[in-house]
């Protein structure tokens, strides 16, 4: 969940610095007509007072001061040479300011080209307070609608940006009242906003209706969009709707993240075969990269009774030099083979496994598969291995099958000996045991007698 709330802190950041780049634009001009009529579609017409010529070239000035190359001009025409710092041009805005008999549009732009000069110094709280000055503006006569609007924005923006989560909600709200059509983009920060603030299920009715927004404007979601959707869903514990969303995002953005997302919510769910069938859809993708990866693939497939293939897993990470050659790996794959009895393979494994171990329990595994391939002379040798190891699990089983070789190669005598070593050891086999000792000593008068009968 940390690693889920990390990335949904990226993504809002990253929204409210570019949105915070589109609010801060300078929208104040020079009319030479009396008033200034702003229109919007759907409210009514707004008459603001002109900006009188006067101030608007020291306006200008001030802007050079602050950025030259804020000032629209030709292609290839430098930018004007400022007459002071950004400084001097933000003291010389709030000279302005104090200037009486200024009109409701020129004080709202006044503040709104220092709110610009703040943010270029990297003075949030300056900036926030200049915006709110515009506003004020607007609340003694009229201000342009384009303006308001920025200026709402960019207040809850920067409020956002530090923290000040119901400051900016509450900047949201008037914005919105004045926007009148939704916007995706704004729904989400107030999502993220409630998020920050705990409260889940807000921020959920949001998050969803960015959805509706998109699918209503014909556009696609972005993926951080869909992804505040598994974060939500996770924070109250609605593990269906956290899968629902994490199938769609596989498909949309098949990224490793998501995969493991999913198989992680399908193993909590027991859904076995499906957390396989992700965590291999990874791997088939080329995603997996660590050796615990695909050591874990490779065990999830011998568990689900595909032996052969989480053996080729494993082998070709050993090739890739992505899955160590370590004792465990090898002990891994050697296992695999055997269960998959592809016995040819599986010797050749717990061979190699046998070189990186001294463990009495791989010798012991390797003369099995060696048995089982008639190989039985190797396999005495293999069990002898075993048995130097104090440690050996069950040294009882590693006498009584050292036997059974013994037997198929008619070392008659070196079987008995191991028939009764494994028959101290384990009281269970001794009744077996004996009974083979019965045959040896009568398979061995057999031969005698028939060498005799040969010989006569």
């Amino acid at each position: 969940m940390e690693r889920l709330v990390m990335e949904l802190q990226r993504s809002a950041s990253g929204l409210v610095k570019s949105l915070v780049g589109i609010a801060l634009v300078i929208s104040f001009g020079f009319a030479s007509i009396d008033e200034v009529m702003a229109e919007d579609d759907k409210k009514k017409t707004r008459r603001v007072p002109a900006i009188s010529q006067s101030l608007y070239k020291q306006m200008s000035e001030a802007q050079v001061m602050i950025d030259p190359d804020s000032i629209p001009r030709e292609e290839g025409e430098p930018a004007p040479e400022p007459k002071g710092t950004p400084q001097d041009g933000i003291q010389m805005l709030l000279d302005m300011t104090k200037k009486k008999k200024l009109n409701s549009n020129e004080l709202s732009q006044l503040w709104n080209l220092l709110a610009f000069g703040y943010y270029t110094l990297e003075d949030v709280p300056n900036t926030i307070y200049s915006y709110e000055q515009v506003l004020a503006a607007g609340k003694v006569g009229l201000i342009t609608e384009a303006l308001e609007k920025n200026s709402l924005r960019a207040l809850f923006q920067l409020n956002y940006s530090i923290e000040k989560y119901e400051l900016a909600l509450k900047y949201i709200d008037l914005w919105e009242a004045v926007n009148g059509a939704p916007d995706a983009a704004v729904s989400y920060l107030k999502a993220t906003a409630n998020y920050q603030l705990e409260r889940f299920e807000e921020s959920l009715k949001w998050a969803l209706q960015v959805e509706e927004i998109i699918i209503a404007e014909g556009r696609e979601m972005k993926e951080n969009w869909v992804y505040l959707q598994v974060v939500l869903y996770s924070e109250l514990k609605d593990d269906d709707n956290v899968i629902r969303v994490l199938e769609r995002m596989v498909v949309d953005y098949p990224k490793k993240q998501y995969w493991m997302h999913l198989a992680g919510m399908y193993t909590e769910k027991e859904w076995d075969d499906r957390a396989l069938s992700a965590y291999y859809a990874i791997y088939s993708q080329g995603m997996f990269e660590k050796d615990s990866e695909i050591v874990m693939l490779a065990q999830r497939l011998l568990n689900a009774e595909v032996p052969y293939e989480a053996a080729i897993v494993l082998e070709k990470g050993i090739k890739d030099k992505l899955v160590e050659t370590s004792e465990k790996n090898l002990r891994l794959l050697a296992t695999c083979y055997t269960v998959a009895q592809e016995m040819s393979k599986a010797i050749d494994a717990w061979e190699r496994a046998t070189k990186s171990s001294e463990d009495g329990d791989i010798q012991y595994r390797l003369a099995q598969a060696l048995a089982q391939q008639d190989r039985h002379k190797e396999a005495v040798g293999a069990y002898r291995q075993a048995l130097e190891d104090d440690e050996l699990k069950s040294p009882s089983d590693a006498h009584f099958w050292m036997a059974i070789s013994h037997m198929s190669l008619e070392n008659w005598d070196q079987a008995s000996t191991a028939f009764k070593a494994a028959s101290k050891l384990d009281k269970k086999i001794e009744k077996q045991a004996r009974q083979y000792i019965r045959y040896i000593a009568g398979e061995k008068r057999r031969q005698a007698a028939l060498k005799e009968m040969l010989e006569g």
